[in-house]
């Protein structure tokens, strides 16, 4: 088992009822290229051209080591796991490809082995997998909760994965071109004004701000008019303890959380939420109904 599977905990082969049978059909066999029709739950938009061309020369001078997974449809097949190795086989000239056919495989299963294949084998950017996971909560009607368990996560990840799809589409657009990190976009939801988000991310990039940079900044551009220069754009640092505690509150909770410190250790914690939904979940996180 890999790091990667042994982080989330569930790795394909639980997913897909892996064992020492054979598939329902007759285990691993040759299948041709051209019947393989692409899964169309398959969250990946990006594949990276340099490592899909390390794979196609590996599958070159190897073939494929590890087969794919497919359920028949129709005359052909459609993919269940295994995207860029079937990629991979086509670029490298092969017509065939090993397979295991599966048929038990339903359209929901069909998602999240797509999803969870992709963690475990390369890498979605976080707005991938932060679609992955809501495509998930939409189609299958799982909770942030329960998509986790499927996924072997925590459920802060999950629900600060899905909050990243609250931004527009420029701020997006940067994450999945690595202009910006997700603690930089997380830091950004906590703008009053989204119409100056370009403006932050072009900062971020020329002037190499850290997510604690932009954390001050969003801060103190979204003081109320009057109280302070809020208007002006300056990295506004906390203690160390206070980010910290923001930093454990904010894990604990999945959402952006400001420790307001006054002298005399008196102030405010605020809290984020975005929709019902997102304030039920924290009702339920800070004051979990008893049952009686």
């Amino acid at each position: 088992m890999t790091g990667t599977e042994r982080r989330l905990g569930r790795g394909l082969g639980s997913l897909l009822g892996a064992s020492a049978d054979p598939a329902p059909t007759g285990g691993t066999q040759e299948i041709p290229l051209e019947a393989i029709r692409p899964n169309p739950h398959q969250p990946r938009r990006i594949f990276d051209p340099a490592a899909l061309d390390e794979l196609t020369e590996s599958v070159r001078q190897h073939g494929i080591l590890q087969a794919i997974v497919v359920r028949p449809l129709g005359t052909g097949f459609e993919l269940v796991a295994g995207e860029r190795r079937t990629r991979a086989a086509r670029a490298a000239g092969l017509l065939t490809i090993p397979a295991v056919i599966r048929v038990d495989i339903s359209d929901e299963k069909m998602l999240e082995l797509a999803l969870v294949e992709n963690v475990q084998r390369q890498d979605l950017d976080p707005i991938e997998r932060a679609r992955g996971y809501r495509q998930m909560m939409e189609q299958l009607n799982l909770t942030q909760e329960r998509v986790a368990d499927r996924v072997g996560l925590k459920r802060a990840t999950v629900a600060n994965h899905v909050r990243l799809l609250e931004l527009p589409a420029v701020a997006q657009d940067a994450v999945q071109g690595g202009l910006v990190s997700m603690g930089h976009a997380r830091a950004l939801l906590g703008l009053t004004q989204p119409d100056r988000i370009a403006d932050f991310i072009g900062r971020i990039v020329r002037e190499g701000l850290s997510v604690r940079d932009v954390e001050g900044l969003v801060r103190a551009a979204s003081r109320p008019a009057g109280s302070g220069s809020g208007a002006v754009l300056t990295p506004a640092g906390s203690p160390p303890w206070i980010r910290e505690l923001e930093q454990r509150m904010e894990e604990h909770l999945g959402t952006k959380v400001t420790l307001r410190n006054q002298p005399g250790f008196r102030g405010q914690v605020v809290i984020d939420y975005f929709n019902r939904t997102d304030l039920d979940r924290l009702a339920q996180v800070l004051a979990p109904k008893t049952l009686i």
